[in-house]
């Protein structure tokens, strides 16, 4: 082989390293830009679950400390209300029929 032929061998083999190389920078330049894409994702899916976090948690402290806000312990609260009443009213009757029936027996004993 002549020094011409081992030149043109030694530049089409550099030619091919530099097309292998500058093919996989591409793909690693293209692996990395969609892995940048995927973790820019993943940030705002994290920016917006941790926006929702916060927001259960203040749910959440919320009716812990102030459970007389929530609007099922307010409605429970409504109607403890109106079933003590109920009781008081039925105790009040209990007691008018209890102080009534003495005088009916009374009444009735004065007519034998």
């Amino acid at each position: 082989m002549t020094m011409r032929e081992l030149e043109l061998h030694f530049h089409h083999a550099m030619n091919e390293l530099q097309a292998s190389f500058e093919k996989q920078h591409r793909e690693w330049q293209h692996s990395y830009q969609a892995l940048q894409q995927q973790l820019e994702e993943a940030k705002q899916r994290e920016i917006i679950l941790r926006m929702q976090n916060e927001q259960l948690v203040r749910k959440l402290s919320t009716a812990n400390s102030v459970p007389e806000q929530h609007v099922l312990i307010k409605q429970i609260k409504i109607l403890s209300v109106h079933l003590e009443a109920l009781a008081q009213d039925a105790a009040n009757f209990n007691c008018q029929v209890n102080h009534q029936q003495p005088s009916a027996d009374n009444f009735n004993s004065e007519q034998h």
